[in-house]
C-alpha cells in the first residue's frame, strides 16, 4: 500500500518584499525614535548582523531610507545618519507645530475611551523611564505616545508627512534626552497632552503638543549653538 500525497491547503508564497519591507520599517522605527544618534556612520553588514538579515535587504532599505533624505553620503561614500543645523531645524519645528497640531485637534474628534486608556499607559510609561533617566525607554515611549494619538487622528496623509520630519529629528532626541531636567519638562508637556485629550479640549491638545514640540526644538537649538561654539574656538586654538 503506497501513501498518497497529502494535498494541502492553498497557502499565499512568501513574498520577498515581506522582509524588506520588514527590515524597512525597522530601521525606520530606529531613526525615528532616536535609536541611531546624528552623524553616526552606517554599514550594510553591521545593520545585517544586528537585524539578523542578509545583507541585500538591508541594501535596500537603505535605499529608500537614502531618498527619504534620512541619510547623506560621506567623502569616502559610506552612509551616515543626516546632520541637523540650526536652519533646518527652524524649518522642521515650524512644519511639526502645524501638521502635529493640527493631528492633535483631529484625534479629539476621534478619541474613544480606549484610545485614551492606551495612551495615558504610555504616558505612564514614559515617566518611569524619565524618572529612572532610562533615555532608550523614553525615547521609544515618546515616539509610540506621539505615534499612538496621531494615529486617532484618522489622517494618513499628514501622519505620513510627519513621520518622514521624525526621520531627521529622532536621532537629535539622543542628544538631549539624557538630561534629566528636559525629560521631567517634556513630561510636564506630556501630561497635560494626556489631560488635554480626557477633557476632548482640541484647542488644548494643539497647545500642548506646540509646547512639547517647541521645548525639544529650543533645547537642541541651544546644543547646537554651543557646538558651532566649541567648534570655533578649537578651530581659533589650532590655528
Amino acid at each position: 500500500m503506497t501513501d498518497r500525497p497529502v494535498l494541502l491547503p492553498a497557502l499565499r508564497q512568501v513574498s520577498r518584499d515581506t522582509l524588506q519591507d520588514q527590515v524597512y520599517r525597522q530601521i525606520r522605527e530606529a531613526l525615528m525614535s532616536g535609536r541611531f544618534q546624528p552623524g553616526q556612520k552606517l554599514t550594510i553588514r553591521g545593520l545585517a548582523e544586528a537585524l539578523g538579515s542578509s545583507p541585500m535587504p538591508v541594501r535596500e532599505a537603505l535605499q529608500r531610507l537614502s531618498a527619504e533624505n534620512a541619510f547623506e553620503v560621506t567623502e569616502t561614500s559610506r552612509l551616515r545618519v543626516r546632520v541637523m543645523t540650526t536652519e533646518r531645524l527652524r524649518e522642521i519645528r515650524d512644519a511639526r507645530v502645524a501638521l502635529e497640531g493640527l493631528l492633535a485637534e483631529k484625534a479629539v474628534a476621534h478619541l474613544t475611551d480606549a484610545d485614551l486608556a492606551e495612551i495615558t499607559e504610555l504616558c505612564r510609561q514614559m515617566q518611569a523611564a524619565a524618572d529612572k533617566v532610562d533615555v532608550p525607554a523614553y525615547l521609544w515611549g515618546n515616539f509610540a505616545f506621539h505615534r499612538r494619538i496621531y494615529a486617532v487622528a484618522q489622517a494618513e496623509l499628514t501622519v505620513a508627512a510627519v513621520e518622514n520630519f521624525w526621520l531627521h529629528m529622532g536621532p537629535c532626541f539622543a542628544l538631549v534626552a539624557p538630561d534629566k531636567a528636559h525629560l521631567q519638562r517634556s513630561m510636564q508637556a506630556h501630561d497635560r497632552i494626556v489631560a488635554a485629550l480626557a477633557g476632548r479640549d482640541a484647542a488644548a491638545a494643539r497647545a500642548a503638543v506646540t509646547d512639547d514640540i517647541m521645548q525639544a526644538a529650543d533645547s537642541l537649538a541651544r546644543l547646537l549653538l554651543n557646538n558651532d561654539r566649541a567648534r570655533s574656538v578649537s578651530g581659533v586654538k589650532k590655528a
